[in-house]
């Protein structure tokens, strides 16, 4: 079995290169499987990939690097149940040295698997980086950023459609600067080609054991997650008018533009959207200008909607923030907006179950 760690920050566009990835394995006949993970419980990427017909199983409330354990009984089920050929396990975006504490136990317990740490970078937030303009204004939320390009196998470059060529190339000057030894591809991950380049490029890798393990500071790395809310909330909406349509693009587009007005930084903002006859995965990140979406419209009686919200920000403010957003929609469009499940955080300090270094 081959397992490709996935890892890389927020919006990096981790779950949209899976799975394209997973849906071409899965037409070729293989046997593939995807692994989330979070640091809440209800995880927007699970439903989105298990809408898709993609065997998925989820790693929630932690890291994989102190959710270990849990991981290990992922890929035990999956190996017992399905028997993947490939599975894609995606770390949370907040999350780094898991060469550490992920890849050498998974080889030290596991002499059957063999594992490519892929991670991705959104090239033009990185462009940011390079140019000051970068929203992320927190050194330690840049320490995990550059930690994670690290510790990779592999740096995927990801939608290099949403910048010049000019940005392109002082990018790929930085990254052959700073990681000169590091395997780079560049993919839009919404392009057949650059999806089957990636796959071709992760099956030259063989099972590694010589990797570094990162000089780390865990007051830093913990201090930068500290920075993130985290906001996840399960909600249903009713509406006997038939305007649940509406609503739905009416509360995405007013969480999306009341962020931005009050200048916060989104890391990821997900919804995940489904009736009784569609449903539909939305998202913004840093790099996001505008919330012009396209949801149908017809004669729409309820809605059910996940939210994942990781904002630099603090939990109370968010949660207040997108609870008055619901609020002025049931009101502006004569419907009721049931809460199912909510939970608003910040991460705990990262405790790994083991460390190999």
């Amino acid at each position: 079995m081959k397992l490709i760690l996935a890892g890389g920050f927020l919006g990096s566009g981790k779950t949209t290169a899976i799975v394209h990835a997973c849906q071409h394995l899965m037409a070729e006949g293989k046997r593939v499987a995807m692994i989330t993970n979070d640091q809440g419980d209800q995880q927007v990427d699970s439903a989105f990939a298990k809408s898709l017909g993609i065997s998925t199983r989820e790693v929630s409330n932690g890291c994989f690097c102190c959710r270990y354990d849990d991981l290990d009984a992922q890929l035990q089920s999956l190996e017992t149940e399905n028997q993947p050929d490939f599975v894609f396990a995606e770390s949370a975006g907040s999350c780094t040295d898991i060469v550490a504490t992920v890849a050498k136990p998974l080889l030290h317990y596991k002499s059957d698997i063999s594992v490519v740490v892929a991670v991705f970078a959104d090239v033009d937030m990185l462009t940011s980086f390079i140019e000051g303009r970068a929203s992320f204004l927190e050194e330690s939320v840049r320490y995990i950023y550059k930690k994670q390009l690290e510790e990779a196998d592999l740096i995927v470059l990801s939608k290099v459609d949403l910048i010049t060529k000019d940005q392109l190339a002082v990018a790929e000057n930085v990254i052959r600067e700073d990681y000169p030894r590091k395997k780079i591809v560049y993919q839009n991950s919404h392009k057949h080609e650059d999806i089957v380049s990636w796959l071709d490029t992760l099956d030259e890798f063989a099972s590694r054991v010589d990797r570094d393990s990162l000089m780390i500071d865990y007051d830093v790395y913990g201090n930068g997650e500290a920075q993130l809310a985290w906001l996840d909330k399960s909600i249903v909406i009713h509406s006997p008018l038939g305007n649940g349509g509406f609503a739905t693009r009416q509360i995405i587009r007013s969480i999306f533009n009341q962020l931005t007005q009050r200048q916060l930084t989104i890391g990821h903002l997900k919804f995940f959207v489904e009736t009784d006859r569609w449903h539909e995965k939305i998202s913004f990140t840093t790099a996001s200008i505008s919330a012009d979406i396209k949801i149908p419209q017809e004669n729409i009686q309820w809605v059910k909607m996940l939210i994942n919200a990781r904002i630099q920000t603090d939990p109370v403010t968010l949660q207040v923030l997108i609870d008055n957003v619901l609020e002025g929609v049931q009101t502006s469009e004569s419907c009721s907006v049931v809460t199912e499940k909510h939970s608003a955080f910040k991460p705990g300090f990262p405790r790994p179950t083991h460390r190999i270094v």
